[in-house]
């Protein structure tokens, strides 16, 4: 088992070395020593921000309009995204496990019109991936030879 310290070097409940591996390799922790990790974050905010996406979308799905549970990372936290709110969305159990990992741009192009709060999610993905990728969500969403 891997100590874990928090960001004012507490100790919390350790964890496997995998897990420690996840947080190092996604800038959320540092190696303080061959045996211990240190969080650059505070892990009990997620509920707080995880309350805050669900309240900001009305407890909706924004992928298909049911009443939403859960919450899905716009960038996937697999692949560096943050647990802010401004990274999260409503979402229902089955899109967020349909998604799974892929980007939301590429699942949007899956679902085509099938996306009941499109205006909502395109706003939200285009906030966590940054204004320049308007030009690749505009390439990515119009039918093929425009």
């Amino acid at each position: 088992m891997i100590k874990v310290l928090n960001m004012d070097g507490q100790e919390l409940t350790p964890c496997v070395l995998d897990r420690a591996w996840r947080e190092v390799n996604r800038a959320r922790a540092v190696w303080i020593d061959a045996e211990t990790i240190q969080l650059l974050y505070n892990p009990f905010a997620f509920p707080g921000y995880r309350k805050t996406a669900l309240k900001r979308d009305n407890h909706t799905c924004l992928w298909c309009g049911l009443p939403a549970a859960t919450v899905d990372h716009i960038i996937p936290s697999s692949k560096g995204g943050s647990d802010l709110p401004q990274n999260l969305l409503a979402s229902c159990s089955e899109c967020n496990s349909k998604r799974g990992n892929r980007s939301a741009i590429s699942y949007l192009k899956e679902k085509s019109g099938a996306v009941p709060n499109i205006l909502k999610l395109l706003r939200l993905v285009m906030i966590a991936y940054g204004f320049s990728i308007k030009s690749k969500m505009k390439k990515a969403l119009s039918p093929k030879g425009n």
